[in-house]
Parts: C-alpha cells; structure tokens; sequence
C-alpha cells in the first residue's frame, strides 16, 4: 500500500513477530514461521485466528505490540463478525485510528479532539477545493468522522443533547458521502484504491456498529 494511505499491515515489528510466533507456537519449532510471516495471505490467515484474538485481549505479553498490530487485529476480528471480509478495508480503518489516536499532531484535519469536528468545517473547506486536493480533503472528512462516530459515539451524542448539534447518525452519513466521492473523483492519485473507498462506504453503517462495539469492549479512550 502506498506510503500516504494509512496501513497497519505494512507497520508490524519485530516485537509483533516475537508475540505473535509465542501465541501460535509457544512449545513448537517456531523458525518456519518467519517464512509465513513474510507471505501476506499466510500472514493474514494466521492474523484470522480466534487464538491471536484471544490472546491479544487476554494476555499482559500484548502489552509488547505495536500499535499498527494491536488495531489491526481488533479490527480485522470486529469487521469479520460483522460480515465486512475485505482485509483491505480492516487495514486501512485500523490505520486512519492509529492515525488519529496517536499524539495530537496539531493538525486540524486529522487530531482529536482538539481537531475539526462539525461537518460544517469540512464543507465550508471542500467548497473551494478542486482537483487532487479535493480528493484528499474528502479522505480526511471521511476518516475524521469515521472514527468520531466509530470510537467517540459519546462525544457526539452529548454534543447533540447540551447544543442540539447532529447526532451520529448524521455524521456517518456525512462520512459515508464522503468516502463515495472521494472513490468517484477522478482527480485521485493514479495509486488510490478508489474501489476500496467505495466498498468502505457502502459497509460504513455496519464498520461503525463493529467500531463502537469494539471500543466498548476492549479500548479505553476515556470520554
């Protein structure tokens, strides 16, 4: 995946690995595994597990993952019992999370909380945008709201019962438009996998069910 689209998958470490081969193989020959390590679709199988689940909420050795790993496979498992199958797409929602949940970055488009979250910021924006750059403001939108609605449910609704502002239904919507011109521009980069962005919208109501219950679950954001 090119360097400027969100990924997890191209992130893991060495410190994944070294978790990773412990939970599948803790008393076996482990050495044959760096070859599965190295092959995506075997790496994705052994990702696919229950077990690396399990583990990964279970176990205080998970405190040694990264971040990229920790997301990916919470959300590659939430997206699967949810019936959204595309990796691809797990990838890219765990990546725009650890994005967006790592140190405030000061950047407007892209922090939380302190960033823009009024679709009305997004819009006031986009209508003078044109071209590539149009493009990549309705990424930002889309993956702004995707994971204010995904993993801050709360924070919307409260804004809307004290100041009557949109709830979250309205902002996944807003996110979902978001993503589906940003799959129709053709202005994108010859790399964007606009197919991609447009099977995210179309699965976005049942990603941010996954998301919040995902976040309900196993990851304390605080409020």
């Amino acid at each position: 995946m090119s360097s400027w689209i969100p990924s997890c998958r191209d992130r893991f470490t060495p410190s994944d690995f070294t978790y990773l081969t412990a939970v599948l193989s803790p008393h076996g020959e482990r050495r044959h595994l760096w070859t599965l390590w190295e092959d995506p679709e075997a790496l994705r199988e052994m990702l696919d597990l229950k077990d690396v689940l399990r583990a990964l909420i279970d176990s205080t050795a998970a405190l040694s993952v990264s971040p990229a790993f920790y997301f990916y496979v919470l959300v590659r498992h939430s997206f699967l019992d949810a019936g959204i199958n595309d990796p691809g797409v797990a990838d890219y929602v765990a990546g725009v999370m650890c994005q967006r949940l790592a140190s405030d970055t000061g950047d407007p488009l892209r922090s939380l909380p302190a960033g823009l979250t009024h679709a009305a910021d997004f819009v006031a924006i986009l209508q003078s945008a044109h071209g590539r750059m149009r493009f990549h403001l309705q990424l930002e939108a889309g993956n702004q709201f995707l994971v204010l609605t995904g993993l801050f449910p709360g924070f919307i609704n409260r804004r809307c019962q004290r100041r009557g502002a949109p709830g979250v239904e309205f902002y996944e919507d807003f996110a979902r438009r978001a993503y589906r011109d940003a799959a129709d521009n053709r202005a994108a980069p010859q790399d964007a996998p606009r197919k991609m962005f447009g099977e995210l919208a179309e699965a976005l109501p049942l990603a941010r069910l996954s998301l919040n219950k995902m976040a309900e679950e196993f990851v304390f954001l605080g409020d």
